[in-house]
């Protein structure tokens, strides 16, 4: 069975009375385009005038309260017979609404059983009904129209996890896989999704900041988490989180997260989608390349360094022209040493410059690279790609090694990161002036351990495109 969701204001509105009743005995069965249309008639018999909202992702099977296909049929049937009857449409809803109508329908046999309630809202929340029974012959449907999509799924995940979403304006982080922290074109669809998703539904979203509005960023005192730091600056009260994981022929793991600006975790919901629904890339090769360089699998971040850009999250989209501006924030006052793996894996260091005085950074103060003061910036042009900018942080000061990748790797045997004697490859690398790109995260480990400092480390993924 399915819900669908119609929300309408009518200027006058005559229907029978009842605190809960089913449709009349009158049976009928009709094509998907012909019961929207007596469906809109009827609804036009008693109602003279008003304003609609029709809603295709509230059309929900009765038995499991999931989307499927045709909830987007009917809503686009009945949009367009109601339309032709003289209705308008609301895009959300609004304090104006009177009626919400709840359509619900249920296979038997070989026809799909109709029924149609309208909610009273401003009268106790009683319910009224239309007077007919419909049915749609099983056969007059198109093929595919109790199949599942993903566009399905994602709504009734955002759904459980939202739920009541009234004050809320809510920041999205890119969607992540979980492990590795980079996205792909499947994490990009989710995350769009739920932009629409929520944008349809009247709740209020935050877009991330704009480069023109870049350079205005000054360092300024951060009163919240490092983790939702970034939706504090752009004006939202709530953090959605999302994350993926390949689960073999389970499917794809998809989990969302609401976090108010304290970091405390305001509702969750996840769910395992069949992999023959999901038609994007789960994987970015090349991103997975300077992941597995940067290590961020086994990043030990202890939340007291944090880098991001200045548009948030952990993976940003920059195109042709934008300025790259990065922001670092630390807990306790820590030294930081800021590295930019690019798409072919060289390792460059961009902070701090050699030669330049070195000094601590202070808890509450959001940093950025490039500072306001500094003589150069980071302008996006080909060629294209996907870098990854790492941070290493330290309460003691650190020495900088030469980077030549002529020097052979130590860390990695051909593409692949060594997983045997690592704590005799670290601890080599500490006393090595010179090293290999690749090498970057165990010799600072290495170095760290060595003198008994606590390292803390920090990564964010940037892809530039053409526009």
């Amino acid at each position: 069975m399915k819900r669908l969701l119609l929300i309408i204001t009518m200027l006058a509105c005559i229907l029978p009375s009842a605190a809960f009743a089913f449709f009349g005995s009158k049976n009928t069965s009709l094509s998907l385009s012909k019961i929207a249309e007596d469906i809109a008639k009827e609804i036009k018999e008693k109602c003279v005038g008003g304003k609609l909202y029709i809603k295709s992702d509230h059309v929900t099977d009765a038995v499991s309260g999931g989307t499927l296909p045709l909830s987007g049929l009917l809503s686009g049937e009945l949009e367009r017979y109601l339309s032709k009857a003289g209705f308008s449409f609301e895009a959300f809803l609004s304090e104006r609404v009177d009626f919400e109508i709840l359509v619900t329908f249920h296979r038997s046999g070989e026809s799909l059983q109709v029924n149609v309630q309208l909610l009273d809202i401003k009268k106790n929340g009683s319910y009224r009904t239309l007077e007919k029974n419909y049915s749609i012959a099983i056969k007059s449907l198109p093929d595919g129209w109790d199949q599942e999509s993903l566009d399905d799924r994602i709504a009734r995940l955002v759904q459980r996890t939202l739920g009541d979403s009234k004050g809320q304006v809510v920041y999205i982080n890119p969607i992540v896989e979980k492990r590795k922290k980079y996205s792909s074109e499947f994490g990009e669809y989710v995350q769009n999704r739920l932009k629409s998703i929520l944008s349809t539904s009247g709740v209020k979203m935050v877009e991330p900041l704009s480069s023109r509005k870049q350079d205005s960023m000054a360092t300024k005192t951060v009163a919240l988490t490092l983790e939702t730091s970034d939706a504090a600056r752009i004006g939202a009260n709530t953090l959605l989180d999302g994350g993926f994981l390949k689960q073999g022929d389970k499917g794809i793991f998809l989990a969302l997260t609401l976090k108010d600006l304290n970091g405390k975790v305001l509702s969750s919901a996840d769910d395992t989608i069949p992999r023959a629904l999901v038609t994007y890339r789960l994987e970015n090769e090349d991103a997975d390349r300077i992941s597995e360089i940067a290590d961020v699998e086994h990043e030990q971040a202890g939340n007291m360094v944090r880098i991001g850009t200045t548009k948030g999250g952990g993976y940003q989209v920059y195109y042709e022209g934008d300025v790259v501006i990065f922001t670092i924030q630390v807990s306790k006052p820590l030294y930081v040493y800021v590295y930019n793996i690019n798409p072919k894996g060289s390792v460059t260091l961009l902070y701090p410059k050699v030669g330049d005085a070195e000094s601590r950074k202070q808890a509450g103060l959001l940093y950025r690279l490039p500072d306001e003061n500094d003589s150069w910036e980071i302008k996006v042009e080909s060629p294209y790609g996907k870098d990854v900018v790492k941070v290493f942080a330290s309460d003691r000061r650190l020495p900088m090694p030469t980077i030549n990748d002529s020097v052979v790797s130590h860390s990695f045997e051909g593409t692949s990161r060594a997983l045997l004697r690592v704590d005799r490859i670290q601890n080599q690398l500490s006393t090595e002036k010179i090293i290999n790109g690749l090498d970057i995260v165990d010799y600072f480990k290495g170095v760290t351990a060595s003198i008994g400092a606590p390292l803390y480390e920090s990564s964010v993924f940037v892809e530039t495109r053409s526009k």
